[in-house]
């Protein structure tokens, strides 16, 4: 199971990185006067056999023979989204660990870049001013959890530049999902960066009570009206509630803890946004938006905006988890 995390702001090398640049080893490289099975005995090469009565050998480790190629661990992968409406980080570049130029320049708000291969561990993100030089001083430094190999992450950027708590600039990152849903599912996790809103859930709206309407003969070119049972009024339902700003909505799925939640695909679905109350979805709207569901897909939803003065208009990222294939996008669909 994986949790969303807030980075601190300590500055922090990526100590794969240092030995990388300092022409550290991947291993040990043994003399090839010794062969394998020398190295691996438990008698230490060059030195007498020791006695019965002596301590037991400590077992040595495992050295590939000269010339035994070693397979290299593979990458993480991180993609980072830009949701952050302070206008004073309207375009960045970003920079990983003290690597001498960006991975992505003029970084845009709304916008997506990625995904980049990097080391399993920790590693430090720096977001400077487009077209800054890497002499300056990082606006801001975040850092990663520790990434798996072989694992894919997206990471949100997404609060104001000296903006006070919960809403100071900050990254937060969730690992992806790579399992493709079931046939006439899609799955969605959704991520609060509206700045000034405070919790929210994402409902699915319901309908007013209908009273019953008795059935009408044709008269002259009206039509006749069938009769019509009464239906009482039908709540919205939450499909996440409780979702607090900088952070992804958790769910119960199988048990388990999840960010996904699965949907029903095929037709666009109509979301409200509601205050988070007592009861789910009945606080107030905060805004409608439409929402793809394209059978089998993954999408990361992202609410952004600003609600406090300079207001930013609110709208939903979707953007697609299912392949890394090309570049990455992320649709803006306007929060009414």
């Amino acid at each position: 199971m994986t949790r969303s995390r807030h980075f601190d702001c300590r500055r922090l090398l990526a100590l794969s990185l240092v030995l990388g640049a300092c022409g550290g080893s991947a291993g040990f490289n043994p003399p090839v006067a010794y062969t394998s099975a020398q190295l691996n005995s438990a008698a230490r090469p060059g030195l007498p056999e020791e006695d019965a009565s002596s301590p037991a050998a400590v077992a040595r480790p495992t050295y590939p023979t000269p010339g035994e190629a070693v397979a290299a661990p593979r990458p993480a992968a991180i993609r980072v989204i830009h949701a952050s409406p302070d206008r004073a980080a309207a375009a960045v570049d970003l920079y990983f660990d003290d690597l001498p130029t960006p991975i992505a320049t003029a970084v845009a708000y709304r916008s997506i870049v990625g995904a980049v291969e990097v080391p399993a561990g920790e590693h430090a993100i720096h977001v400077r001013p487009a077209g800054a030089a890497v002499t300056v001083p990082p606006a801001f430094t975040g850092h990663t959890p520790a990434l798996e190999a072989a694992h894919r992450y997206t990471v949100l950027a997404h609060g104001l530049v000296g903006g006070a708590a919960p809403h100071a600039l900050a990254l937060t990152a969730d690992a992806d999902a790579t399992a493709v849903p079931a046939s006439g599912t899609a799955h969605v996790r959704f991520f609060h960066a509206v700045v000034g809103l405070g919790a929210i859930d994402l409902c699915i709206p319901g309908s007013p009570a209908r009273p019953a309407i008795a059935a009408l003969p044709a008269v002259g070119a009206r039509p006749a009206v069938a009769a019509q049972a009464a239906h009482p009024a039908v709540p919205a339902a939450a499909i996440v509630e409780n979702v607090a700003y900088g952070a992804f909505a958790s769910v119960d799925h199988d048990g388990q803890a999840s960010h996904y939640v699965p949907v029903p695909a095929g037709t666009p679905i109509t979301l409200q946004i509601r205050a988070h109350a007592p009861r789910a979805c009945a606080g107030a709207l905060r805004g409608t938006v439409v929402v793809p569901r394209a059978d089998q897909s993954v999408a990361t939803l992202v609410a952004v905006g600003r609600t406090t003065a300079p207001v930013s208009p609110r709208s939903l990222l979707v953007c697609s988890d299912g392949t890394y294939e090309g570049a990455p996008t992320c649709t803006p669909v306007a929060i009414r």
